[in-house]
């Protein structure tokens, strides 16, 4: 297969990632995409020279296509991928992979019946420096993980939200949309088997009736530990936990409190802030640094620069890709994702009963 013919299930913000993607990665074409909304039907063919279609039923229908990114709302990845899955096409899932276990069983199912790959994509743990913090880990220089610490601060909640997005019923919320980010990450780095997660998730805004933030920990088989702290209320800028004091001065503002001056005047800016993340080994311990990868160990500290984010799906593509092409596993594949969805429902549960989760459906980190 020279080249992938791939589709778009939902002509949305969330899927204007994957034609941008395209176009930087060899080996995949756009040709199609399905949304119920004209508009976007029209737009999306405009911009892209591409066939549009009212239904995913319709998209999977047409001959020349060979895989599907469905990035539909939340409630509807399952229903959209087991179609897809159904008539032969390999998928790529947005996060979260679906909304219950029972359908990511029913997902995994349907690749496996149809000998069609099933990929849960978009998560930052494609992100390169993630990618060379799990590689260190398994060199092995300097021995195993004890802790893992991720803690993200953004203006999620200030952006324009559909109602999907903040309605937990329906996978809205951060718990949902933010949290497997998190939950990939550190299972990548703790070695993939949760065994129990006690967490607290909280509804701090008035304007929104969905979680803005958690606090979570994750426990591991063999006795690592995880924090994963997420605020999205948008007061503090976590970029200067990578970069410094990059805000010198009681004048200057990070994309948080820009947005909220940009929504009291009805303007909106672009978030370019970025997650701090840190965890310890035996011998040292290694953080994300603004190029790449501190390390910290017996001869001080070092940096590992890492190549530049080439921004969203790409990396995940070029897997995608190779997977599909010399029908190799895929690494995140829907096992992963259903075991990443299953902590991210263990923090809302825990949250609720105010108790700590076991978790049983996990797997090891696939690199």
């Amino acid at each position: 297969m020279a080249s992938i013919r791939i589709g778009l299930a939902g002509l949305g913000t969330g899927g204007r990632s994957l034609p941008q993607a395209v176009a930087k990665t060899t080996g995949f074409s756009f040709v199609a995409g399905a949304d119920l909304r004209k508009e976007a039907r029209e737009q999306y063919r405009a911009e892209f020279g591409i066939q549009t279609f009212d239904s995913v039923e319709a998209l999977c229908d047409l001959k020349e296509l060979d895989a599907v990114y469905v990035a539909t709302p939340n409630p509807f990845h399952a229903e959209h991928a087991i179609t897809a899955l159904e008539h032969g096409k390999h998928v790529m899932v947005e996060k979260p992979m679906a909304l219950t276990l029972e359908d990511c069983d029913r997902m995994i199912a349907t690749a496996e019946k149809n000998y069609v790959k099933l990929m849960v994509a978009h998560t930052r743990s494609f992100n390169p420096p993630i990618r060379k913090m799990r590689e260190i880990i398994s060199s092995g220089q300097l021995g195993r993980v004890t802790q893992v610490h991720t803690i993200r601060y953004s203006p999620w909640l200030l952006r324009p939200r559909e109602a999907v997005e903040i309605n937990t019923d329906l996978g809205g919320g951060v718990c949902y949309r933010q949290a497997p980010h998190q939950v990939d990450i550190a299972r990548l780095l703790g070695g993939g088997m949760v065994r129990s997660v006690r967490a607290h998730a909280g509804r701090w805004s008035p304007e929104n009736s969905t979680e803005g933030n958690y606090s979570a920990l994750l426990e591991f088989d063999g006795g690592v530990t995880a924090t994963l702290i997420y605020d999205g209320y948008g007061y503090f800028d976590d970029r200067e936990l990578i970069e410094g004091d990059v805000f010198s001065g009681a004048k200057q503002s990070g994309p948080g409190q820009r947005l909220r001056i940009a929504r009291a005047e009805g303007k909106l800016n672009k978030d370019t802030s970025r997650s701090g993340m840190a965890f310890e080994i035996e011998r040292g311990a290694l953080r994300q640094s603004a190029d790449g990868v501190f390390i910290y160990d017996e001869h001080g500290r070092t940096e590992i620069p890492c190549s530049e984010w080439s921004g969203p799906l790409k990396v995940e593509l070029e897997d995608f890709y190779k997977s599909v092409t010399e029908d190799r596993p895929v690494l995140h594949d829907g096992k992963w994702g259903k075991a990443t969805l299953e902590v991210c429902l263990a923090i809302l549960q825990s949250s609720r009963n105010k108790r700590e989760q076991l978790v049983v459906h996990q797997v090891p980190s696939p690199y």
